[in-house]
């Protein structure tokens, strides 16, 4: 679209603009469920006037627009400026979801569209006809639409009025509200019958498109699309369509049998939040010990225990299940099953810790069991807490003396490669993957070194403990051709932790995306038993750039749209109604082109202020579907 029309919008904001409202941007929903999202690719202006007149719409629309970030740390901070705010406040111009779950609007509109309301259709007939708007300077090079709400007061029920800039010169086009019908009234005769009647004549050529929407739950829709130059198609075809499945997850509706993944996956964003924060004080005058703020609570008797339990345990080679497991029986399982990996265990036992203070005492008190026991159960987990507790049982490495987020760090790392391993587990046991497709689909992340280059030798511990003076620190003498993260030429002693931001971040990322592609591939084997498709799934959503996150609030949403063969879906949705129906026909001669959109749904699309509608008793009456009625007719001149 070209920007001249930002240029028309300026013109008739200076003329109209006190009577009317008119904006610049997106079309609203109503318009493009009706006429279909491809007619308006990019910005409109649109027409209406303001009616905040209804106050429960006005708070609504205010708490659904303004995000404030609360201080969850809890702190009282009374500097700064008086003459800047400090609060940060979010803009959400689209989601309408936020975090109170009792405010989510489940109606097909935003909430500030019910401030929408009609000008009269002799007004905005006046405007369109006036020398001023189509001999608009700005127009001759512009490319656009501007559409103006009307009240529906005429006997056709006028809703909207489009006036298009083209590069050829203008096209009209109007939207009807043409009530009720029932399902089996709306045929290819019908509406073929309707849109040579608007055409006068019967045009030689003819294109048909439709679209069907069924609904298989609130938050799960599936698209069926073709067009055809057939002068009499069929409007429901499950065969050669083209499919769309379209599914919504959202973070306050998480599976019950995933629900411990996903508030494993939020203690890890936590900790990592408390890294941060601690790393930011270090570089300020105020410096803070860490928080740890996730653990329920556990005595140190109780971490000794279970920690040389965790370390003189014999590791089991567990087989992998040659027959097909149901996908929920897989998760149960993954919860319940037996870690082989000593630091996986680790992570269960250290994530209970109080506090900072008992996190830091209960890493004591494993340094000392590795340094006084005879460890059975060596972990073969690749992170550097593994590293430290062999280096310690194999005398070669001091017990060291964890400071600052280093508890922090040590936990974050193996608490991020148990959880990968629980989404390995399952993925592949249920048999959607490969153990080697998750590797390959994990090491796309930007931070993932290549093997090779991982840390081959040990390297000293350089002050790891307390030492009275004089006295010789135990020390490797093996080196290292690693660079540190900060790119210096210098070689170092063996660091206590290897943590990285922008690493953490990603693989926390990367770990909500595989969280989500769980609860997708969850819907759809309850729903819709597609089984044969879900590698297919799995592969298309992981192939997505993953999105960064600093906390899972409950209004997270995650929507995919993956095209699926239509033999899929013909058994789920054969002999069923489609919940909205899209047929678009158009014919054209020497002249003109003349476009006929039909639009069918079972709910109502439009606000009480754009369009009020009394519930009808018809459909209590009969087992029929009954669908809203509108009609889009677009003229271009040729």
């Amino acid at each position: 679209m070209s920007a001249k029309l930002a240029n028309i919008y300026e013109s008739l904001l200076r003329k109209y603009g006190e009577k009317y409202t008119i904006t610049y941007k997106m079309a609203p929903t109503y318009i493009n469920n009706i006429i279909g999202v491809d007619e308006n690719q990019g910005k409109i202006l649109l027409f209406y006037i303001e009616d905040r007149s209804n106050p429960e719409v006005a708070d609504s629309v205010s708490l659904s627009k303004i995000n404030i970030k609360k201080n969850n740390k809890g702190d009282l901070d009374l500097t700064g400026s008086p003459l800047r705010d400090d609060c940060a406040v979010d803009t959400i111009d689209d989601d309408i979801y936020i975090n109170d779950t009792n405010l989510i609007c489940d109606n097909p509109w935003k909430l500030d569209e019910e401030w929408h309301k009609g000008i009269s259709l002799a007004n905005a007939r006046g405007i369109i006809c006036s020398p001023s708007f189509q001999l608009c300077p700005a127009a001759k090079e512009s490319v656009g639409s501007v559409w103006f709400l009307c009240l529906p007061h005429d006997i056709k029920k006028t809703l909207l009025l489009q006036y298009e800039f083209t590069s050829k010169g203008f096209s009209r086009g109007i939207v009807h509200y043409k009530g009720l019908i029932s399902a089996k009234a709306i045929t290819t005769q019908s509406l073929l019958k309707d849109h040579f009647f608007a055409v006068g004549v019967e045009s030689t050529s003819i294109e048909t498109k439709i679209e069907n929407i069924y609904q298989i739950k609130n938050n799960i829709t599936i698209r069926c699309s073709w067009s055809t130059v057939s002068p009499l198609p069929p409007l429901i075809d499950l065969s050669t369509c083209d499919v769309i499945l379209n599914q919504t997850f959202r973070t306050n509706s998480c599976h019950p049998l995933t629900d411990d993944f996903l508030n494993q996956l939020r203690i890890l964003i936590s900790i990592r939040e408390d890294i941060l924060a601690f790393k930011k004080s270090e570089d300020s005058d105020i410096i803070r010990e860490p928080v740890y703020r996730c653990g329920i609570g556990i005595e140190i008797s109780e971490v000794r225990e279970n920690i040389n339990k965790a370390m003189l345990e014999m590791a089991e080679f567990l087989p992998t299940h040659s027959t097909d497991c149901d996908i929920e029986d897989v998760i149960e399982n993954a919860k319940l099953r037996r870690f082989n990996d000593l630091t996986d265990n680790l992570w269960e036992i250290l994530k209970r810790c109080s506090s900072y203070k008992n996190l830091k005492m209960a890493f004591n008190v494993l340094f000392q069991s590795a340094a006084r026991s005879n460890i059975v159960n060596t972990p073969a987990n690749k992170n550097r807490l593994a590293e430290i507790i062999t280096e310690i049982a194999n005398r070669r490495l001091a017990i060291p003396c964890l400071s600052g987020s280093e508890p922090l760090e040590l936990l974050l790392e193996i608490g991020l490669e148990k959880l990968y391993k629980d989404y390995e587990y399952i993925f592949v046991e249920s048999k959607i993957c490969s153990a080697n497709d998750m590797r390959t689909k994990w090491a796309r992340q930007d931070h993932k070194e290549d093997e090779a280059t991982v840390l081959n030798v040990r390297k000293s511990l350089r002050n790891a403990v307390f030492q009275p003076e004089n006295t010789a620190i135990r020390k490797t003498l093996l080196q290292n051709d690693r660079k540190t993260s900060n790119d210096q030429d210098d070689l170092v002693g063996f660091k206590n932790s290897t943590f990285d931001e922008i690493a953490s971040g990603q693989a926390l990322a990367k770990l909500f995306q595989i969280h989500c592609t769980l609860e997708h591939v969850i819907m759809m084997h309850i729903n819709l038993n597609l089984s044969n498709v879900y590698y297919e799934i799995f592969d298309q959503l992981l192939r997505r750039a993953p999105r960064t996150i600093d906390q899972i609030h409950d209004s997270l949403i995650d929507e995919i749209e993956i095209p699926l063969s239509a033999h899929y879906i013909r058994d789920n949705l054969q002999g069923k109604d489609p919940h909205s129906r899209r047929i678009s026909i158009t014919s054209s001669d020497k002249f003109r082109q003349v476009k006929s959109t039909f639009y069918f749904n079972m709910n109502n699309i439009c606000p009480a202020n754009i369009l009020e509608i009394i519930n009808f008793e018809e459909q209590m009456l009969t087992k029929e579907n009954m669908y809203y009625h509108w009609l889009y007719r677009k003229i271009i001149s040729q």
